[in-house]
């Protein structure tokens, strides 16, 4: 990877976990889908009206990478979270990794490269370190939600790689329009108080979901949807196990939780595996000659 594509790596873990940590408010005052319906509803709109390009990407293809990554992963993520504590269901999530790399070879027919299967591995263990296990093992059928919820969304971020025909903005325009009608029939059968949470929603709670709205969705899908037209699924995935680090460090800046040094040193594991997966100061060798991987 060069240091551009490394940078903008960075961006989407950072996004996801400033807008995981911001949206507690929000998550608890709106329902679920119906909050990732108005986020969603909102991107398209926007979307619409700035990007005028005509979409690419067949209309079938639209639909099943949305259903997957968006629809059907935030049901069972959502639900899952129901019955088990935060940290259980975090710690679960990260399978989502090794499952968007196994299907991107599976599917895509790339090399696995064990230098960054290794880093993987240990980016992972670095986040058990960082959340810690659990006290009491969850139970069996919120973690099969959760199980399968990252699989969903691992493998809709596989085909948006395989199908998309845009541009990130793009891909990025198309899953939320695909979205949108899936989400609001999801909401309405199995949901409840949509109207009653924006009639009672204060600032805190529209502030929180613009927040969540902007960086948490559009700006860190922006970045994540142009990392997938340019690198390989090894290569931008193992990042995304930065998001329980970036959430820790906002709940201490700004919601005032402590960190511990386990987290801190759990956090300097990450950073370390995945410096071995992008091969961070590796210079490239390209017919027997080494390659600068700057820009």
């Amino acid at each position: 990877m060069t240091r551009r594509q490394i940078l903008l790596a960075l961006m989407p873990p950072l996004f996801f976990g400033m807008g995981f940590t911001i949206a507690k408010p929000a998550v608890a005052h709106f329902p679920p889908l119906f909050m990732m319906l108005m986020v969603y509803g909102g991107i398209a709109i926007v979307l619409s009206l700035t990007h005028r390009e005509r979409l690419k990407t067949p209309v079938g293809s639209i639909i099943a990478i949305s259903s997957l990554a968006v629809t059907i992963q935030g049901a069972l993520l959502f639900w899952g979270l129901r019955e088990m504590s935060a940290t259980a269901a975090n710690l679960i999530l990260q399978i989502q990794i090794p499952m968007a790399v196994l299907l991107d070879w599976a599917i895509m027919k790339e090399k696995l490269d064990l230098r960054k299967s290794l880093g993987t591995v240990l980016a992972i263990a670095g986040v058990a370190i960082v959340i810690g296990l659990p006290e009491e093992a969850p139970a069996f059928i919120p973690t099969l939600m959760i199980i399968l919820g990252a699989f969903a969304w691992a493998l809709g971020q596989v085909l948006a790689r395989r199908l998309g025909r845009d541009s990130g903005v793009g891909l990025l325009k198309a899953n939320a329009m695909g979205s949108v009608p899936q989400l609001a029939i999801a909401t309405l059968l199995f949901e409840s108080g949509q109207w009653n949470a924006v009639h009672s929603a204060g600032l805190l709670e529209w502030s929180m979901l613009a927040f969540v709205g902007v960086v948490g969705f559009y700006l860190a899908y922006m970045c994540w949807f142009s990392l997938l037209k340019q690198c390989r699924m090894d290569e931008v995935a193992p990042f995304i196990l930065l998001m329980p680090v970036v959430g820790i460090c906002t709940a201490f800046l700004v919601l005032g939780e402590d960190i511990v040094l386990a987290q801190i040193i759990g956090g300097l594991v990450i950073l370390f595996g995945l410096a071995i997966v992008s091969g961070a100061g590796a210079p490239r060798r390209q017919g027997g000659r080494v390659v600068d991987t700057a820009p």
